[in-house]
C-alpha cells in the first residue's frame, strides 16, 4: 500500500481503488479468511466481470497494436517536423546575421573628398540630371565627348566635354541659348559664369555628400527593419516547435535535445543534437 500511494498522483482514482481491494482481498487469503475458490480475485463464475468494455471504475484501456502504430506514426511525424522547423530556423538565421551586419555599418559623415570620391560624385551628378541631355543618353559623354566605357569622371574632364550641361545650370541667359545651339567651352563663358565655377564643383561634392548618408541612413533603418522580421519568423518557428514537443509530451516521450531560439533574449544557441 506504501507503494500504491506513491503512486496515487499518476493513476486514475478506479485504477487505485481497485488495486486497493484487491490487495485487500489477497491479504484476506494470506491471514486463512477467505478460501481461494471463494474469492472473485482468483476465480469468478462469471468472466464477464473482466471482459466487460464498459468498466466505469476505470479509464484504462490498454492499447493494442494498431493504436501503437498510430501513435507511433503520430509521433514519428511530429519529430520530423519539429527537425524542418528547425532547418528552417537555421536558414533564417543566416539571413538575420546578414541584416544584423548591415545595422552596424559606418555612416560616418564624409569628411574628406578623396579623388575616388570626387570621381563618384561627378559620375552621379551626371546621371541624375544630364544623360537626358546627351544625343546616346549615355551621361559618359559628358566626360569624354563618347560612350568609351573606361571613361575618367573627374571635373576636368566634365568641363572640357560637358560645359554644356554645366552652362544650362549656372550660365547667363544668352550663353544658355548658345550652349543651346551647339557646342561650347570655356572661352566662351563670361567672367562672371567662369567666378561661379568653383562654387558650383563644391556644390557637386556637397550635394554627393548629403545623398550618400541619406542612403546609408536609409540602408540601416532598412535592416534594422528586416532584422525585426528575422527575429518574428524566428519567434513563430521557436513556437511552433513548443507547441510539438508539447503534444510529444502526451506520448510520455522525452523531449530530445535540439537548436533553438531564445523568445526572451533573443540567442540563437547551436550546436546540440538535432533530432
Amino acid at each position: 500500500m506504501a507503494c500504491l500511494d506513491d503512486i496515487s498522483s499518476k493513476i486514475p482514482d478506479g485504477i487505485y481503488l481497485e488495486m486497493a481491494d484487491k490487495m485487500k482481498r489477497v491479504h484476506d487469503h494470506m491471514n486463512g479468511n477467505k478460501p481461494i475458490h471463494e474469492d472473485t480475485f482468483y476465480y469468478s463464475d462469471d468472466d464477464s466481470e473482466f471482459e466487460s468494455d464498459d468498466d466505469s471504475d476505470s479509464d484504462f484501456e490498454v492499447p493494442t497494436v494498431e493504436n501503437r502504430r498510430l501513435r507511433e506514426r503520430e509521433y514519428q511525424k511530429l519529430r520530423d517536423e519539429i527537425f524542418g522547423l528547425v532547418k528552417q530556423m537555421h536558414a533564417e538565421y543566416k539571413v538575420l546575421e546578414k541584416w544584423d551586419k548591415e545595422t552596424i555599418r559606418d555612416c560616418t559623415p564624409i569628411k574628406r573628398m578623396t579623388t575616388w570620391r570626387k570621381g563618384q560624385a561627378i559620375m552621379t551628378w551626371c546621371d541624375k540630371t544630364n544623360k537626358f541631355w546627351t544625343p546616346t543618353r549615355d551621361s559618359r559623354e559628358l566626360v569624354c565627348g563618347c560612350t568609351d566605357q573606361f571613361a575618367f569622371w573627374t571635373w576636368e574632364k566634365l568641363t572640357e566635354y560637358g560645359m554644356k550641361m554645366i552652362v544650362f545650370e549656372i550660365g547667363t541667359e544668352a550663353e544658355k541659348v548658345s550652349a543651346s545651339r551647339g557646342f561650347i567651352c570655356q572661352d566662351d563663358l563670361s567672367l562672371k559664369t567662369l567666378q561661379k565655377l568653383p562654387a558650383f564643383e563644391k556644390q557637386i561634392y556637397e550635394e554627393y555628400k548629403e545623398e550618400s548618408h541619406r542612403k546609408w541612413n536609409s540602408e540601416v533603418e532598412n535592416a534594422a527593419k528586416k532584422v525585426k522580421e528575422s527575429e518574428e519568423k524566428m519567434n513563430t518557428l521557436e513556437k511552433a516547435c513548443i507547441q510539438r514537443e508539447y503534444l510529444i509530451g502526451g506520448f510520455l516521450c522525452d523531449r530530445e535535445w535540439r537548436d533553438y531560439w531564445n523568445l526572451d533574449t533573443y540567442v540563437f544557441t547551436t550546436g546540440r543534437t538535432i533530432l
